[in-house]
């Protein structure tokens, strides 16, 4: 039996790439490199919880470093780290759980 395989072309079952994850919402369209089939997202997560995500991994850590350290640099440093996983991580959670057919 074959696996259950998430963000992949239903057509020739080839991987589609990462960075589509980040243009993927209800009413979009990805098309395949490898055989131009446009796919459509049939079940993808809700952005509803991406704003609680971002506060916080964000606005929390810079504002105990800000309290702990004194120091907006460091603050802000500490903030642009944790959106960036914020970011990577939910574009992740979208490509390991999107399913794509045409």
């Amino acid at each position: 039996m074959r696996e259950k395989s998430y963000f992949t072309c239903d057509n020739c079952h080839n991987k589609i790439s990462f960075w589509e994850t980040f243009k993927t919402n209800k009413n979009s369209k990805t098309i395949c490199n490898f055989c131009n089939t446009e796919l459509h997202p049939i079940k993808t997560i809700s952005f509803n919880w991406s704003f609680f995500i971002g506060f916080i991994s964000t606005v929390i850590p810079a504002e105990i470093v800000l309290k702990y350290y004194n120091s907006v640099p460091i603050a802000f440093f500490v903030a642009l780290c944790g959106g960036i996983l914020s970011v990577l991580g939910i574009a992740f959670y979208t490509y390991k759980s999107t399913e794509l057919k045409s």
